[in-house]
């Protein structure tokens, strides 16, 4: 798959700037950047020059030549730093194109980093979380990623695999001699050791895609409880209509929203209650739907409540289950008498108007969504990553459950070396060109 022709792409994203950044990478790099600049480039030497075609000068700025293997692809690179009009760009890719090179794929430049061996799956995919990031934790874990920390993780639970599969195997080879019962205490061990370790990979794995998407968070309540104007206050922005009359919001809300460096997404309802209107009816079942999606669900109750049981918060969530739920005592600046809750879900008072006890809810909520930023995650992580890590932890449990013996090794050797490959397709050590296919599809052009 890997490819010995020349890419070039822009690297930056599109529209006017001061400055672009117009990449080369592949064999004829350095030839056609000489042939347009007119000059001989060094290797790792900024070179002020122009681009030339003919007689014409199309633009000018600074050239970097990195020679291969070192550089970000493994190739011979160019970098031509000029200025960001759209028009100047595009014709400067098209001289690069008429001298030999092609407009690079999405993601092409880091699939060549990988192919080369510069990086591994996790540190290509770490370069599109990093620049996708909606927060600073998420920023801190795709760097991690970047740097190789989940890559050496899931590389030092290969390396035990491989030791164990090692030995293993030797006594495969010699089927008529019996295990003796250290040897067997000691596989036994390795292999607890093992699983202990892939455990708290898929628990660190979590956290991590907890940081690449937004957290939802529903607000339901009936009319007039209170939703909007939390949501504006959250928001600190009159993003949604705010009036005494029930019914004002009919359709989802949906704002995004930074806590304490995290990003959530605030779905606004309408108010659930029965009601003839077609449109509110329609941002009813609309807010049941949102409910479904919901990492976290608040439940909002406003003055006119003096007890809240479970029936009353089952009439606005229904039989929702596996699901977070939090109690709010909204408009407490209007009456600051306690509602009685007979639930077992944890009340919280707030007033969106005065801002009061709305610290409190950020926290609690940071806190439910378990996105606090006090404890830094190791790594970002893809769904993928986890399907791995519990696939390879079903193949040490089989084989933990064979119980090693003369008659069982050839069952424990397979589910050893099952459990490896699954590690394996986490860095990209075995991996299909379908799935190279489509992470990379998904990276910007240029990059």
């Amino acid at each position: 798959m890997i490819r010995s022709d020349t890419i070039v792409a822009s690297a930056t994203a599109p529209g006017r700037g001061a400055i672009s950044i117009i990449r080369i990478s592949g064999p004829q790099s350095a030839q056609i950047a000489q042939t347009l600049s007119g000059k001989t480039l060094k290797p790792r030497i900024a070179t002020f020059g122009s681009i030339i075609s003919g007689s014409e000068v199309i633009d000018t700025g600074i050239w970097i030549y990195f020679i291969g293997p070192h550089s970000f692809t493994g190739e011979d690179t160019i970098e031509f730093q000029g200025h960001g009009g759209p028009v100047v760009i595009q014709t400067i890719l098209r001289l690069i194109t008429h001298h030999g090179a092609r407009l690079a794929e999405p993601g092409e430049f880091s699939q060549r980093a990988f192919l080369n061996g510069k990086i591994d799956l996790t540190q290509a995919e770490a370069i599109s979380d990093l620049i996708n990031a909606s927060s600073v934790s998420a920023v801190k874990a795709a760097n991690n990623s970047l740097q190789g920390h989940f890559a050496d993780q899931i590389n030092s639970v290969i390396s035990d695999l491989i030791g164990l599969r090692t030995q293993i195997e030797a006594h495969i080879d010699f089927p008529d001699e019996d295990i003796n019962p250290q040897s067997i205490n000691t596989f036994s061990l390795t292999i607890t050791n093992i699983k202990t370790h892939i455990n708290k990979l898929i628990q660190s794995a979590n956290e991590g895609a907890k940081l690449n998407r937004s957290a939802e968070i529903v607000l339901i309540g009936e009319p007039n409880a209170g939703k909007s104007s939390l949501l504006n206050a959250l928001a600190q922005a009159p993003l949604a209509i705010v009036t005494d009359i029930p019914g004002t919001t009919r359709d989802l809300i949906r704002h995004d929203l930074l806590i304490d460096g995290l990003e959530v997404r605030i779905t606004d309802t309408a108010g659930i209650r029965s009601t003839t209107d077609i449109i509110e009816t329609e941002g009813i079942n609309r807010a049941i739907e949102a409910l479904q999606g919901a990492d976290l669900v608040l439940c909002l109750f406003d003055e006119r409540h003096q007890q809240i049981s479970d029936d009353s918060v089952q009439h606005l969530i229904g039989m929702l289950s596996n699901i977070p739920v939090g109690l709010l005592n909204t408009k407490i600046d209007i009456d600051r008498k306690p509602i009685d809750n007979q639930t077992r879900y944890p009340l919280l008072e707030v007033s969106a108007k005065t801002g009061e006890g709305l610290d409190e809810v950020r926290n609690w909520l940071l806190d439910q969504l378990d996105l606090t930023t006090h404890s830094e995650t190791p790594f970002l992580a893809r769904q993928r990553h986890l399907e791995h890590l519990k696939n390879a932890n079903l193949h040490m449990n089989a084989a933990d459950r064979h119980h090693l013996a003369v008659e069982t090794i050839d069952l424990v050797a397979e589910d050893l070396r099952l459990a490896q490959n699954a590690l394996s397709e986490i860095t990209g050590r075995f991996t299909s060109d379908d799935l190279l296919t489509s992470i990379f599809s998904t990276f910007c052009i240029g990059k």
